[in-house]
């Protein structure tokens, strides 16, 4: 063979083995991730997570800070005082329904929670919309995280609430109790004082850092 048509031989070779390598790159290998933001809102199916979200609410509503304080990463970051006023109005949480949105992280995720308030001695419920950020800790147990959040973990929560099904869920909500406080006028006074009673109690301001104030 002529060292010409050697040198022939070799360089076709490496073009070769140059396009396969392009077109091994280009070949996808999977769903490409979205972001939090543009991320299918999904119902939640993860049991332990719903038990965790049911746990919170019953303990909120019976204002029971030892059950919270396995339920939370810092039940510090809760306001007794808040919660207590809350009581006095609220019988009742009912119709708890979980949409999840999946961190990159491993087993993270922003949790929202659409669900019926139940005021004392009032028929009309309250529709309602919560959003909390839930972890997992080192012996696997899920908990809503209320510490402090570290950069990656702030932009996950911000790129999730503006996530447009979010939007939607917040428009539909804030919609439903609108119309329920435009019906009802008793429910409207009562609805009212309520709102007046917690703010005054909401003593505790909530940490610049924190995974968001419990709600």
């Amino acid at each position: 063979m002529k060292l010409k048509y050697k040198k022939l031989v070799i360089i076709i070779s490496v073009a070769t083995l140059i396009l396969g390598f392009v077109i091994l790159t280009l070949i996808p290998t999977g769903a490409t991730p979205k972001n939090a933001e543009d991320a299918d809102l999904l119902v939640n199916k993860n049991e332990s997570i719903n038990t965790l979200i049911r746990d919170y609410f019953q303990a909120k509503k019976t204002v029971n800070m030892e059950g919270l304080t396995a339920l939370v990463s810092d039940v510090n970051q809760i306001d007794r005082e808040k919660l207590t006023a809350m009581a006095e109005y609220v019988e009742d949480y009912q119709n708890i329904n979980c949409y999840v949105i999946e961190s990159d992280e491993d087993s993270a995720y922003r949790v929202y929670v659409k669900y019926d308030m139940k005021l004392k001695n009032i028929g009309t419920l309250a529709p309602c919309l919560s959003a909390f950020y839930v972890t997992s800790t080192s012996d696997n147990k899920y908990v809503i995280y209320l510490s402090a959040l570290d950069e990656v973990q702030e932009k996950f929560i911000t790129s999730a609430d503006k996530n447009k099904e979010i939007i939607k869920l917040k428009e539909e909500v804030a919609g439903n109790l609108q119309s329920a406080i435009d019906k009802d006028e008793t429910f409207k006074q009562f609805y009212q004082k309520m709102d007046q009673g917690i703010q005054s109690a909401d003593t505790v301001p909530a940490a610049p850092a924190s995974g968001g104030a419990a709600q």
